[in-house]
């Protein structure tokens, strides 16, 4: 029952078909720093014409708790990512206001999830450990490092260097909750290549069906 998510999204023609071909979460990326941000506004344009589409994620990155309020209240957003440092009260603070959470951790290796238990949030989001950003390097990080944390399988959205070649194996080896792409269906940075888009959600969704043949 692996789900997908499409990050990094940039414009409405992309996004529209990613939930047309099956995408079960889109995220719109307000860090300022990204190559993939995206003007509140234009989020905007785009989920009004998304209206029918519910679950839609803010990505932010060590943003102060206000900038974050008013992004997600103007966007009414249902779910929220942070993928800096926010502390677990950091957090909470957005889960008590009613908010779904996934928090970020950026795996190098085992010591990486030290403190995730910390956590009391919706879902947790396995990124690939790069000094120079904070996501989006197209790099698978070592899937074995989790293999034995059963516990965070039921929760994880798996990202890190996935698309359509990689996505099958991932999901039979780690068996997220759900896997997450932006680079590994662009053409460039913040634009989706239909073409990988469309392999990737089909490659996903095809292990779905087949384990639940095995069922």
């Amino acid at each position: 029952m692996t789900r997908v998510k499409i990050c990094g999204n940039t414009n409405y023609e992309h996004a529209r078909l990613a939930v047309d071909l099956g995408a079960d979460y889109l995220g719109f990326i307000f860090v300022p720093s990204s190559k993939r941000v995206i003007a509140v506004e234009k989020a905007a344009e785009i989920l009004t014409k998304l209206a029918d589409f519910e679950n839609t994620v803010g990505v932010f990155c060590n943003q102060p708790k206000k900038e974050v309020a008013l992004i997600a209240e103007r966007l009414q957003l249902k779910f929220l990512q942070f993928h800096g440092e926010e502390t677990a009260l950091y957090c909470d603070s957005f889960m008590q206001k009613g908010y779904e959470i996934i928090k970020t951790f950026h795996v190098k290796d085992a010591m990486s999830l030290k403190r995730i238990g910390e956590y009391n949030v919706s879902a947790f989001l396995f990124d690939t450990y790069s000094h120079s950003e904070k996501g989006g390097s197209g790099i698978p990080f070592d899937w074995s490092i989790i293999e034995d944390k059963p516990y965070v399988h039921d929760k994880l959205f798996l990202a890190g260097g996935l698309n359509a070649l990689n996505v099958v194996q991932a999901i039979e080896k780690v068996r997220p909750f759900a896997v997450d792409v932006a680079s590994g269906v662009e053409s460039a940075s913040g634009a989706k290549d239909p073409v990988l888009l469309r392999a990737f959600i089909e490659n996903a969704k095809e292990v779905k069906e087949s384990h639940e043949r095995k069922a």
